[in-house]
């Protein structure tokens, strides 16, 4: 166990309630409070930030207030996933699962795990994230009636009622898209444009691509070297050797499907353009692997590619 400075408080999240553990001389305390700001606010002004770091379970957006009221309030503030919760709680060889026993375990978590500490990301960052978000629902519900469109027109009898109502539908979704492709360049910060400068000078990788990815990432702060960062856009294989076994299981897949199928087209131009990306596609190829694997490589590439550029703050150099 690390020597702690602080005591830990453990939160374990829902949509409605947080459950927290920490120590009160020693003994064990467990509170049970509402997951919004009124609530987290008054809960947090009993503990000193000097004393206390919080250690909150990430569930995306009902984690999101409990991170960003404590951080504003000056508290160290740690985020860990539900799998490492998993992992951690079968090496304690707990069977059981309560709210309370969750928020004990991410308390002892952070009393044994050293992490790293979270950072919000800024207000215009937090506010592009959402309009991609936008983005890609509308893009979605744009392919979904278009297809309903094309199905349609090939009966024998159209009621021109209903295709009229589906083109007026698909023709709001164009306008909302490009509504807010127009709103994108004002959220845009110095940092950013010059960032998206930077990841846009790689062959493969476009201005919508790498404004994803610095959206996604917090403009890659968030890593510290480019594995991590292939491994966060699930890229990367899973390697499973045990004694004479040594075999592939697949790719480490992630919740960021997305992004991932954006760098998977993006590969189909990188093998064309990018000379180091074309060489490994080639080089896959000759080992008589599958054009998928090979184009999952180029994704991993471009990601490892896009960090060197960012790290060092050169553009892309092709016969580098």
């Amino acid at each position: 166990m690390i020597n702690l400075e602080k005591k830990v408080i453990g939160v374990d999240v829902s949509s409605n309630i947080l459950v927290m553990s920490y120590l009160d001389n020693e003994k064990e305390q467990i509170i049970t409070i509402g997951n919004n700001k009124m609530h987290i606010e008054k809960s947090l002004k009993k503990w000193d930030t000097s004393q206390f770091k919080i250690v909150v379970e990430a569930t995306g957006s009902y984690s999101s207030k409990i991170l960003y009221y404590s951080y504003a309030m000056g508290f160290e503030v740690y985020q860990v996933s539900g799998l490492s919760i998993k992992k951690f709680s079968e090496v304690k060889n707990h069977i059981s699962k309560t709210d309370q026993q969750d928020a004990r375990l991410i308390r002892n978590f952070g009393e044994t795990i050293v992490m790293n500490p979270y950072e919000p990301k800024k207000e215009n960052i937090e506010f592009l994230e959402q309009e991609l978000n936008l983005w890609q629902d509308l893009e979605q519900e744009k392919a979904r009636y278009s297809l309903k469109l094309k199905s349609l027109s090939q009966k024998p009898i159209l009621n021109k009622s209903v295709v009229k109502h589906y083109q007026a539908i698909i023709k709001r979704i164009n306008k909302d898209i490009a509504d807010l492709q127009k709103r994108l360049p004002y959220l845009e910060d110095k940092e950013l444009k010059e960032n998206k400068a930077l990841l846009s000078s790689i062959s493969g990788i476009g201005e919508k691509t790498a404004l994803l990815l610095l959206v996604s990432t917090n403009n890659f702060k968030s890593f510290k070297h480019s594995k991590a960062l292939c491994k966060y856009f699930g890229v990367v294989p899973q390697m499973y050797h045990s004694g004479n076994k040594k075999i592939s299981i697949g790719k480490c897949r992630t919740s960021k499907g997305f992004v991932r199928s954006i760098l998977y087209v993006c590969s189909w131009s990188a093998i064309r353009f990018n000379t180091q990306c074309k060489a490994l596609y080639e080089r896959i190829l000759e080992k008589k692997k599958c054009k998928k694997v090979a184009l999952i490589a180029v994704c991993n590439k471009l990601l490892r590619q896009a960090f060197g550029v960012l790290n060092n703050k050169i553009q892309y150099q092709h016969n580098y």
